[in-house]
């Protein structure tokens, strides 16, 4: 039921984002990014997999569970069997066409991820999907030392955003933010740097 309001919440948002124009670019300056709670750390920095023309394939990022298994998900990136368009270098997949995916965070105590190989494109009527739960964020979003209503309003502004390296400009994704899961989900159409932030 969540998956199922989660999707219907994202399709409606991308729906509306093609009819508004696209989103102006901002410098980093200019966002507030999410911080990872210190008390909790990745299971691993990366991860790869073999996305498949025809198939439906996924990849996630876990934090430590006890004694370092896997513990909750990070992100979750699923690549459906039409998702795959074009590579970078501009030639179609066809059926049964794999490429390796890669998803790395530079930084892990930030939400901050890269994808590649950069250039990928998804298919507009069936894109890839980004989840990203942010349960286990740093909840103190405005950095003053203490969870307060600013905090809460700012969870309710939190976003996807990209941009193209070395390129310093960021633009909107247009993820849906559930807070009552603490999750943002997100149509993916091309690899890029990826941020949550505000």
């Amino acid at each position: 039921m969540k998956r199922k309001a989660t999707l219907a919440a994202l399709a409606v948002l991308v729906a509306c984002s093609t009819t508004d124009g696209p989103p102006t670019p901002v410098p980093t300056a200019q966002l507030h990014f999410v911080q990872q709670d210190p008390a909790y750390h990745l299971l691993s920095d990366s991860a790869s997999f073999y996305a498949k023309a025809g198939a439906d394939r996924s990849l996630e990022l876990f934090y430590r569970g006890y004694s370092n298994d896997t513990g909750e998900a990070l992100l979750t990136l699923e690549v459906r069997a039409s998702s795959l368009l074009k590579r970078p270098d501009g030639t179609p997949f066809q059926l049964g066409d794999s490429i390796l995916i890669t998803v790395t965070v530079p930084d892990t105590a930030t939400f901050d991820f890269v994808f590649s190989p950069a250039g990928l494109q998804f298919n507009p009527s069936d894109p890839a999907r980004l989840r990203i739960e942010y349960n286990y964020a740093n909840h103190d979003f405005n950095g003053n030392g203490q969870h307060d209503t600013e905090d809460d309003h700012a969870r309710s502004l939190l976003n996807v955003w990209r941009r193209e390296p070395p390129d310093t400009l960021w633009s909107s994704q247009g993820a849906s933010n559930s807070e009552e899961f603490e999750e943002l989900e997100a149509a993916i159409l091309s690899f890029s740097h990826y941020a949550v932030a505000w």
